[in-house]
């Protein structure tokens, strides 16, 4: 009987002049060529001692069969040494016996799920912030309302570097408000907020001036610095702020109390903590008030009333943020006075960047970029206001304080007015300009 090696052998044993290897042919049934005797190399020439060209190709690849051998030459395709077999030449390619060969990954290994994702967002929000940025220079420019200061002012350049705005709130009430106002001669509308700001360059400083603060006004003598508006508009009030402070005004932007309402609505109303206890009705208040805020009938003409605890948080809606930063007299704390309110002004101006720079503030980031140009008249640009509004978004230090009066005198038409000392408006500028 044959076994598998002499079937493998064509039917015989092999004998021990045979190769160890069987080589089979390109087609099925047909049997190896046997040698040839012109398939035999010729004995390599015996190597000249003064030949200096080193050994030829032949010589150092192993490829010299042995003349007894088979005519033909049988190469090994792996590399490295053959497992059970004698070592070939090294490979330079090969790795290190013990160390792991690494692929180069390739270029086109589509991305795993997670950095799609975080593409995807990254896309989004980009374009979310560059829509709003659109809708702002555009609302600015078809809403833009200069007042009377034109070319009055400049400088800074927010907000790459620190900006003074003068924020101001008049007491300028619509047709049929229930709520006074206007409180000077022939009905001429003074200011109830002078807010300055520093902005830009990592600076957000606020400085408050009472309404009350005694001031000398060019050819009106010494007046409360609120009828420096009825005097001169946007032009007084400037001049009278940098006179008081010896702080340069860049700018200036007045609240338009019409359009304020509509932009803290488009925030979705803003939380306000009261620190102290607070009763108070603005233009009537509501008819029946309630714990907490009672807005009436028509938000935009007053009728709230304020029922605050001390320590609690409220949801404030653009009526009634408005209606409080107007708040003059707390039943609640009679001791309170204009100091006090100008503090609760800061307070909302700090609630609505919080708001912004929430999750909530940025999904409604596209609506408050195109009611915030409408809140305000202000002698600047689209971008210069633009360059504003991210300066306070932005983080940076800075004092809030409010230029606290040390004492009171009579102004000339009678009324007390309140003054400041030299030594408290140098304390404050030196904090506000930090």
């Amino acid at each position: 009987m044959q076994g598998p090696d002499d079937e493998a052998q064509g039917g015989r044993r092999p004998g021990p002049d045979d190769a160890p290897y069987t080589v089979y042919g390109g087609r099925s049934g047909r049997k190896p060529r046997p040698p040839r005797p012109q398939d035999a190399r010729r004995e390599p020439p015996a190597p000249d001692p003064e030949d200096d060209r080193g050994p030829s190709r032949e010589d150092r690849d192993g490829l010299i069969p042995d003349p007894s051998g088979p005519g033909y030459t049988v190469y090994d395709a792996r590399r490295g040494p053959r497992r059970g077999g004698p070592a070939g030449p090294a490979d330079p390619d090969a790795p290190e016996p013990g160390r792991r060969r690494f692929r180069r990954r390739r270029t086109g290994r589509p991305r795993s799920m997670p950095r799609r994702i975080l593409k995807w967002v990254s896309t989004a929000v980009a374009v979310w912030i560059l829509l709003s940025v659109v809708l702002f220079l555009v609302s600015a420019t078809v809403h833009q309302q200069s007042g009377d200061v034109d070319q009055l002012l400049g400088g800074g350049g927010a907000p790459f570097s620190p900006t003074n705005v003068l924020v101001l709130g008049t007491d300028a009430r619509p047709p049929g408000s229930k709520e006074p106002g206007a409180e000077g001669t022939d009905g001429a509308t003074r200011t109830d907020t002078l807010l300055l700001m520093r902005t830009g360059g990592f600076k957000n400083a606020k400085l408050s001036v009472p309404r009350d603060t005694a001031v000398d006004i060019p050819g009106h003598g010494r007046q409360k610095i609120n009828a420096a508006y009825a005097f001169g508009k946007e032009r007084g009030s400037v001049a009278a702020v940098e006179n008081l402070t010896d702080i340069k005004v860049n700018h200036v932007a007045t609240i338009d109390f019409q359009n304020f309402p509509g932009l803290i609505d488009a925030m979705g109303g803003v939380r306000y903590t009261a620190k102290t206890c607070l009763t108070a009705d603005v233009s009537g208040g509501a008819k029946r008030p309630r714990s907490g805020v009672t807005i009436g009938y028509d938000k935009f003409l007053g009728g709230t009333s304020f029922r605050l605890k001390k320590g609690q948080t409220y949801t404030l809606k653009g009526s009634a943020a408005l209606a409080l930063a107007r708040v003059r007299k707390n039943r609640c704390d009679a001791a309170q006075d204009d100091v006090n309110r100008a503090g609760r002004q800061q307070e909302i101006v700090g609630a609505m960047k919080r708001r912004i720079l929430s999750p909530a503030g940025f999904m409604r980031l596209p609506f408050i970029a195109w009611k915030a140009p409408q809140a305000v008249k202000t002698d600047m640009g689209g971008f210069s206001l633009l360059g504003v509004a991210i300066a306070q978004l932005l983080p940076g230090g800075g004092s809030s304080s409010v230029l606290k009066p040390t004492g009171s005198e009579v102004i000339p038409g009678g009324g007390q007015a309140l003054t400041v000392s030299q030594d408290a408006v140098n304390r404050a500028r030196k904090r506000f300009d930090k």
